[in-house]
């Protein structure tokens, strides 16, 4: 994307390419930048607070170049192999790491002594888009449940519960996604530990017991 931006901002600074190449590049980038600013400016009430945060820095930035300071672009992000992500995670005696099919389990050692295990898996959306995801299974979901779930969603730090199968019964996951290109290892780290922690907080209060 960074790529034919900058193509087009190039063609327009170079007096030697011809007005009608100009032109064009000034179009491109006008509809651009229009397409984007309506884009941010829709979501500018978006729930979701890292998401928010996103959306002001970027109208911030837009604000900015338009008063004539250049924004700074970023380089592009380092891509870890999900091994080198997962790795991050290990910890003896507190994050123990196995491979678990096409991923990786982290059995997550509490401070109560507990232990929580968090997958941590490629994953490719129906359109394409990779992901990472980490989740762990917090107990089996139940109609009466349901409810005081989705209102426990509300004091997650991180990630969200979500129903899925699992050993041909119902359960609730706490889920975190990440685009597999960006997420570091810093970031998957801290959520291994948030998920395992309030997954832990979820089965203890569905199921009583610790059952991993």
């Amino acid at each position: 994307m960074f790529d034919q931006l900058e193509k087009h901002a190039e063609t327009l600074r170079n007096t030697n390419a011809g007005w009608v190449s100009r032109r064009d590049a000034a179009d491109d980038l006008g509809r651009i930048a229009a397409y984007a600013l309506v884009a941010l400016r829709e979501h500018q009430d978006e729930m979701d607070t890292d998401v928010r945060r996103s959306i002001d820095k970027a109208l911030a930035q837009a604000s900015a170049a338009l008063a004539g300071i250049k924004p700074e672009i970023s380089k592009s992000p380092r891509l870890y192999t999900l091994e080198e992500l997962v790795r991050a995670c290990q910890k003896e005696g507190s994050r123990e790491i196995s491979p678990y099919g096409d991923g990786y389990v982290v059995e997550v050692t509490l401070h109560s002594g507990r232990k929580q295990r968090v997958y941590v898996e490629p994953f490719t959306r129906k359109d394409g888009l990779k992901l990472v995801r980490v989740y762990t299974y917090c107990g089996a979901y139940t109609p009466e449940t349901a409810g005081w779930a989705l209102r426990a969603n509300m004091k997650m730090a991180q990630g969200a519960l979500a129903v899925t199968t699992h050993e041909e019964q119902e359960c609730f996951v706490l889920t975190n996604c990440y685009l597999s290109g960006e997420v570091t290892p810093a970031e998957l780290k801290t959520s291994v530990k948030e998920i395992a922690f309030y997954g832990d907080w979820m089965e203890e209060k569905l199921e009583g017991g610790d059952t991993l």
